[in-house]
């Protein structure tokens, strides 16, 4: 296993994990509006676990969103300057990915997957996802009201013919109050937030697309959101 820093910070969760010869080290705490002061101490954190350096990095993964703007942000910059300082590639995971990565792999083959997170002003993020050869997507990342999700989501199941066998994320019971039946056992011990470990057991199952970090982009989903690469952005 290569040696990945993952970094997620676009929920209430910030979350570093470090994979180093098969063994992965993790360090995650609910700590809402604190994440920048958070994350570099969780670094240097992983890394004094395995006794590494930040030069024995390999490449660095962050959760893209769609979150929490400024959360977001926080991950990228990070993995931004990481990259940059380091000379390494950076890459990409949805956190609606996060969110279900390592439940839904866990199911058979075929489990369908859903991951929902409240997006705040009457809406929620959501994404549909198979364990199909890895994780595939089946309803792409959006932001809508949870009624038109609960509608789409029950099309695609109908269409499917399948159930849902892994649900996460903090619209979750959003979706529930406009109507989307869930057993109980799905939603009883329910996984809110995504982690940072979870970046390297998609990069295990998927190969990472891995760019410059310079090139990096987050995941908003929301249109009226503008961002620009590093590349673009106008230095005074």
């Amino acid at each position: 296993m290569p040696t990945i820093l993952a970094i997620d910070t676009a929920t209430e969760q910030c979350s570093v994990a470090l994979s180093h010869r098969d063994k992965v080290y993790l360090q995650a705490e609910v700590a809402p509006q604190k994440h920048a002061n958070l994350v570099l101490a969780q670094i240097d954190a992983v890394l004094n676990e395995a006794g590494l350096k930040r030069a024995d990095i390999e490449a660095i993964g962050y959760g893209a969103g769609p979150g929490s703007f400024t959360g977001v942000r926080i991950a990228l910059a990070t993995a931004q300057a990481l990259g940059l300082g380091l000379d390494k590639k950076v890459f990409a995971v949805s956190d609606l990915k996060l969110l279900v990565a390592d439940e839904l792999l866990a199911a058979p083959e075929g489990a369908l997957g859903l991951a929902c997170t409240d997006a705040r002003m009457g809406e929620v993020y959501f994404a549909l996802f198979a364990h199909e050869h890895g994780l595939k997507s089946l309803i792409a990342e959006k932001v809508v009201k949870p009624e038109q999700a609960v509608a789409e989501i029950n099309t695609l199941l109908a269409a499917q013919g399948k159930s849902l066998s892994v649900v996460a994320g903090t619209g979750i019971a959003l979706l529930q109050a406009q109507g989307l039946a869930l057993p109980p056992e799905l939603t009883a011990e329910l996984k809110l937030y995504p982690r940072a470990d979870s970046i390297i057991t998609c990069a295990q199952v998927e190969a990472p697309l891995l760019v410059d970090p310079a090139e990096a982009e987050p995941l908003y989903c929301r249109n009226e959101v503008t961002w620009k690469k590093v590349s673009e952005q106008k230095h005074h």
